[in-house]
């Protein structure tokens, strides 16, 4: 099959197994959420959201994921099983995030979009709390569309919750002092987890081939590569009017149990960021020496390899975007920080002049519809609003990304979000950059076959101090040193465990 995009361009040729994985999440189309609905306001003296944060959480573990999965297709009472499972743990782990934003300073949880975040998240609390208990197939199918119906339309809360982090740190004398990637990674950790909770479960019921849930069981990596690159390509090509080959080398027949949708991100925003680099750091050079454009055949193609072994993957991107400034190496792990709004170097850190999406070529029209097209020609489909482009309908299964999506960068989010999704399963994202040639990028994947991986919970919900002002001395919990500068008044706080 092929998807066409924009009117000018090529169709992507995309496999069987790509158009699955796109159309697993093209239901985010039928609805985005603008304004959570309305619902009773909540009382002070209401504790109920503290209750349910209090009650333990039950591990995530690979095995019973898999083997659950697999008995459903034989016995459907696993089906309901898991089901009762979703409305026992969704509601506990909504219930934590809710007092983790109540215990934001005043300045965060009142900007918009943060509390938009908080009424979703509530509404969502509140409806699963609500539901009646699944006790046959029917009983579940109403379940299950409820379920999909809430994580539909939560997928655009990242793009909230990115935006009031940015609003917040814009804030004059506040923002500077706010330091809150710690409760970031809690946050997005714990979206993970629901995701992948509540996928699974929708997943059992929508039985495919070589899958268990949304677990693939021979995800094929250079598949995966081809996907993210020819993504990448097409929202470069409409950012930039050009865009850097990616050549893949090593063991393109490796497989590996994978959820498709995290390797997709991770690839796709690490495949993004060095298209950015190579194009923003050799228009500035061939401009600068040579005063024309940038052309396709001159632009350095971006390599990309994949190694097997033993107990897990790494893929190698290698790209010639000038390398990152030494300043910087250290902040692009931080949620928020991008160079799009103060540019002074390719997006892989090369010198250079800041470039707007205009800079290359004059704005196109835009995409206007969007189809997918089979080899006969015959339209399957949908009109989707411009808002929705290429980069957005691989990105959104596996970040709930919104409408800033389908930007080359901006949000700030990308990297340390990949890296998030690798550490989930037990992998890594690490990056080597050479100053002045280019980056290196590792992403290691670990094999989950035959591994006994469990998420990381702890039954206490109480735990030391998160969020923290430079200004207090408060205590550090990812470095566990002192955060505050000198003269601060010493404070300690008590919050509900945020690593779940």
């Amino acid at each position: 099959m092929q998807v066409a995009f924009l009117r000018n361009t090529p169709p992507l040729s995309l496999s069987r197994d790509s158009i699955h994985r796109i159309g697993f999440v093209t239901s985010f189309l039928r609805t985005v959420w603008q304004d959570a609905p309305t619902t009773d306001q909540e009382s002070f003296y209401d504790s109920t959201v503290q209750d349910y944060a209090a009650l333990p959480l039950t591990k995530l573990t690979l095995r019973e994921m898999l083997d659950l999965g697999k008995d459903a297709w034989f016995d459907h009472s696993k089906i309901i099983q898991s089901a009762r499972i979703c409305q026992e743990q969704l509601p506990r782990r909504l219930a934590r995030r809710l007092v983790e934003l109540q215990l934001l300073p005043h300045i965060v949880v009142s900007n918009p979009h943060i509390n938009n975040v908080y009424r979703a998240y509530h509404y969502a609390f509140e409806t699963l709390k609500n539901h009646p208990p699944v006790e046959t197939l029917k009983d579940n199918e109403s379940f299950s569309s409820l379920l999909r119906r809430l994580v539909d339309e939560h997928s655009p809360l990242l793009d909230s919750l990115a935006s009031g982090l940015r609003d917040c740190k814009r804030k004059p004398h506040v923002g500077g002092r706010l330091h809150l990637d710690g409760f970031l990674e809690s946050m997005l950790r714990s979206r993970i987890s629901r995701r992948v909770v509540a996928e699974q479960h929708l997943g059992l019921g929508q039985p495919r081939s070589g899958y268990v849930g949304i677990v693939c069981t021979e995800l094929s990596l250079a598949d995966s590569v081809d996907l993210a690159a020819q993504r990448c390509r097409q929202v470069c090509m409409e950012t930039y009017g050009i865009a850097p080959d990616v050549v893949t080398s090593g063991d393109r027949d490796l497989s590996m149990a994978y959820i498709p949708h995290h390797v997709d991100y991770m690839l796709y925003e690490v495949l993004k960021n060095a298209a950015r680099a190579v194009v923003e750091h050799h228009y500035h050079h061939q401009y600068k020496h040579h005063h024309h454009e940038p052309q396709q055949q001159l632009l350095p193609s971006i390599s990309v390899r994949i190694c097997g072994g033993e107990d897990d993957v790494t893929i190698r991107v290698s790209d010639q975007g000038g390398g990152i400034p030494k300043d910087d190496v250290s902040r692009v792990f931080e949620y928020g920080f991008t160079t799009i709004d103060d540019y002074s170097g390719g997006g892989g850190g090369g010198g250079g002049q800041q470039l707007s999406s205009t800079t290359l070529y004059p704005p196109s029209e835009g995409l206007g519809d969007v189809g997918i097209i089979n080899n006969n020609n015959s339209s399957r489909s949908s009109t989707v609003s411009a808002a929705f482009n290429a980069a957005e309908v691989l990105g959104m299964a596996a970040t709930g990304g919104g409408h800033s999506r389908f930007k080359m960068a901006g949000l700030g989010f990308g990297l340390p979000l990949s890296r998030l999704y690798a550490r989930y399963f037990g992998g890594d994202l690490t990056l080597f950059s050479l100053p002045g040639y280019g980056v290196d990028v590792y992403l290691r994947l670990q094999r989950l076959e035959g591994t006994e991986w469990a998420e990381v919970t702890t039954d206490d919900p109480v735990t030391p101090p998160l969020l923290f002002f430079s200004g207090y001395n408060s205590v550090d919990r990812d470095s566990g040193g002192g955060g505050g500068s000198g003269g601060g008044r010493s404070r300690s706080r008590k919050v509900v465990d945020f690593v779940t």
